[in-house]
């Protein structure tokens, strides 16, 4: 029965619009008090979750993505990819998902990229004739390339949680982020050529020289830290120390975009977030513990398995259940909550943790760009001036390229375990 009203409680004060960690805490609090829980074992169960070296690396790519965003480098970055495909049918719109991969190898985080993309790429987009509703879904649903390509924050905290190499996982999301940017380039396509939205005339070779010669200092910090990684020559955590170093290197003293003075709030900004998430950790670890502890991992994975025992189907409705869940649920949260469970279905679903980290991690983020706790579709909404039932119409194509690329990952492990595989051997 306290299980029962932990879930109802937690969906409950969710619903009503309390703070999803406040609400899970609050969940949390009543289920102890209902079972005469010892009260200590709610500060073990926290700081159990949030005492992980691994998670060190979250807040500082979170501080190098801002200090990178609040220099110059996405206006680098939006020539070299206009230089690159800006001549491709839907012109403005391919540069928006082509400069989302760019940017994912500096800032891992999809609502850094949505901000930093929206404030520029949106305005552009509207200004050159495309609806504002489809300037705000490219840069929402291109946004979730960022917590899959190396580096990734999502990737930090799933590391943390499964005990799985950071290293590997990174390297396991490299190919997976280019099938995304395919998969949302041809969306784009289509959907200009039913807009017949105009383009360039033809690929100028002298423009993407000059923009990769502007461009290939920031290009150079995603090998930077793969390489690194693969090398040994350091770990994920040093490597996002290496890169808050970088980028302090690139905005502050070589290019001069950033004023020292600049850095206190930047730096103040990302404290913040990193506050709000190690909180959201810590307090899902205490409920992930009380959920394990009343059974429910095992009752969910009764359930699956009551359904299929085949590989294929599990494959799928687990990629169904956290579709639903991550339109429910925040990101993090779900991570931390659900990956225990899985983990103990991972053999029955034949996915090694790398493939399942990546399978997990792709899932859930697409719950930052659908109604009703996307925080990404918030985030472009707000600048494109267009209402959520405006933009839930927009968003339904990309959204479903998304999920058949969800799909296409959960089902073909040598996509994400290939490369983790000859690199790191």
């Amino acid at each position: 029965m306290a299980v029962e009203v932990l879930v109802f409680l937690f969906f409950g004060l969710a619903l009503v619009g309390v703070p999803i960690a406040y609400a899970i805490a609050g969940a949390s609090i009543a289920y102890v008090v209902m079972t005469g829980t010892p009260w200590p074992v709610v500060g073990q169960r926290m700081i159990a979750g949030a005492d992980s070296f691994p998670l060190l690396a979250a807040p500082l790519f979170m501080l190098a993505g801002a200090i990178m965003n609040a220099g110059g480098i996405m206006a680098r970055l939006l020539r070299l990819a206009d230089a690159m495909i800006g001549h491709v049918r839907g012109g403005l719109a391919q540069v928006n998902v082509l400069s989302s991969l760019l940017m994912a190898g500096m800032s891992g985080s999809a609502t850094a990229d949505a901000a930093g993309q929206g404030a520029t790429m949106i305005p552009a987009m509207k200004k050159s004739g495309y609806p504002a509703p489809m300037s705000a879904v490219v840069t929402s649903a291109s946004s979730v390339i960022g917590p899959i390509f190396p580096p990734s924050v999502p990737f930090v905290i799933y590391g943390s949680v499964a005990q799985v190499s950071i290293g590997q996982l990174f390297i396991a999301g490299i190919v997976p982020g280019l099938i995304m940017t395919g998969f949302l380039i041809g969306t784009v396509y289509i959907m200009s050529r039913r807009g017949n939205y105009r383009t360039r005339e033809r690929f100028e070779a002298d423009e993407f020289f000059v923009a990769l010669r502007h461009a290939a200092l920031d290009l150079l910090l995603p090998v930077i830290i793969v390489g690194g990684i693969v090398g040994g020559i350091f770990t994920p955590v040093e490597a996002a120390a290496i890169a808050v170093f970088y980028a302090l290197l690139l905005e502050v003293v070589i290019f001069r975009q950033l004023a020292p003075r600049a850095l206190l709030p930047i730096i103040l900004g990302a404290a913040r977030l990193t506050a709000m998430i190690m909180f959201v950790i810590a307090v899902s670890n205490l409920f992930g513990w009380i959920l394990v502890r009343e059974g429910f991992g095992r009752a969910l994975a009764d359930a699956l398995l009551s359904i299929s025992s085949d590989p294929v189907v599990l494959r799928c409705l687990v990629v169904v259940l956290l579709l639903v869940l991550g339109l429910l649920i925040e990101t993090v949260v779900l991570i931390v909550l659900v990956v225990p469970i899985l983990l103990t279905l991972a053999p029955q679903l034949m996915m090694d943790p790398v493939h399942l980290g990546v399978t997990v991690v792709f899932s859930t983020m697409l719950g930052l760009i659908t109604p009703p706790v996307g925080l990404c579709m918030f985030l472009v909404n707000a600048i494109a001036g267009i209402s959520v039932t405006t933009y839930a119409r927009a968003i339904l194509p990309y959204f479903l390229a998304l999920i058949c690329c969800a799909f296409v990952i959960a089902l073909v492990p040598p996509l994400t375990t290939w490369l983790p595989q000859l690199l790191m051997r």
